[in-house]
């Protein structure tokens, strides 16, 4: 079995999906608020959702 490493700043917040092997950073809404939602299907992410409210 291959090992993939990938190094993350952990002082910064942020949301981090690793999906087929491949790290994605969700990047942040520019207003500074919002949603991200992750639906799974048989133990494997399938799709995601993300949302912006501007205030």
């Amino acid at each position: 079995m291959q090992q993939n490493k990938a190094t993350v700043d952990l002082r910064e917040d942020a949301v981090l999906v690793i999906k087929n092997g491949k790290l994605k950073r969700i990047p942040k809404p520019d207003s500074g608020f919002g949603e991200h939602i992750v639906t799974w299907q048989n133990g494997k992410i399938h799709a995601e959702k993300v949302s912006y409210t501007v205030k």
